[in-house]
């Protein structure tokens, strides 16, 4: 079955070159559920729901039109809806795979009663056309770059000060660069090699840069782009072939670097009604 799931996913987005092992690693968990439709004996499509989630839904393109997505996702619903839970989402912030709908099918979600209720893009740039070439920037004329090995505590302090919920992020043993002035941390990235995600098929070895913030007192200074600009460099230097931002609101920021946009997913939600 996974072989067949996998087929039809990538009939569906075709920009992924997912193998069914993989296919089947990020999204076929213990607690997937898989919903099928099939036709004369065919696979036409499918939908996969974890706990409140639908991660995926997908029709063969042919067969598109003819209800079959109405009927999966009512199908859907009613799983979820089984399980006790009052709303369903569309991908899920935990997933390892997409964390909303593909913008281009948030019309027929809105058409079966979803919601937006946020949205993020997901970027990534060919290393190969990557060069860092510090005098195109100017955040090493106020700050200092390099790995952080300084107090983790004291590293946490700052993480808060841009966003709390990303404390938890930034253990004992988690990969930080840094900028810093005067001796205080300014800027702060967790870095990622040999990630092993939904793009790992199509592109290779892929390096992460995540969690990019600058403390307030030293924002507009150019010193979190020259950062990410190293880090960049950093990842070509140690053999990875794309670098993957994860999960933005400020794509433009990291288009100046020459990231491009992936994907958009749209964060979608709907109100389940009870039997009875």
């Amino acid at each position: 079955m996974n072989d067949k799931l996998c087929e039809l996913f990538c009939l569906c987005y075709p920009q992924f070159k997912m193998s069914a092992e993989r296919f089947g690693s990020l999204l076929l968990g213990e607690g997937t559920h898989i919903i099928t439709r099939s036709e004369d004996g065919e696979l036409v499509g499918f939908a996969l729901t974890e706990g409140p989630a639908l991660r995926l839904i997908c029709v063969k393109p042919e067969h598109r039109n003819r209800g079959i997505g109405s009927a999966l996702l009512a199908d859907a619903e009613s799983c979820v809806c089984g399980l006790g839970f009052e709303k369903l989402y569309t991908g899920g912030v935990s997933s390892k795979f997409l964390i909303g709908a593909d913008k281009n099918s948030a019309g027929f979600f809105e058409k079966q009663g979803f919601v937006t209720v946020g949205g993020c893009d997901e970027l990534l740039i060919r290393l190969d056309e990557f060069s860092f070439d510090e005098s195109a920037f100017r955040g090493h004329n106020i700050a200092e770059y390099g790995w952080y090995d300084g107090d983790r505590e004291a590293l946490r302090r700052a993480v808060a000060k841009v966003d709390e919920n990303w404390v938890q992020y930034f253990g004992d043993d988690d990969r930080v660069y840094a900028a810093t002035v005067n001796g205080e941390i300014a800027s702060f990235c967790l870095v990622s090699t040999d990630v092993v995600n939904y793009l790992s098929d199509s592109f290779g070895r892929v390096g992460m840069p995540g969690c990019v913030g600058t403390v307030p007192e030293y924002r507009d200074r150019g010193i979190a782009i020259e950062m990410v600009a190293r880090v960049t460099q950093y990842l070509r230097d140690s053999g990875m072939d794309i670098s993957f931002i994860f999960f933005t609101g400020v794509a433009d920021w990291y288009k100046k670097l020459g990231y491009e946009i992936f994907m958009t997913e749209v964060f979608m939600e709907k109100s389940l009604r009870r039997p009875g």
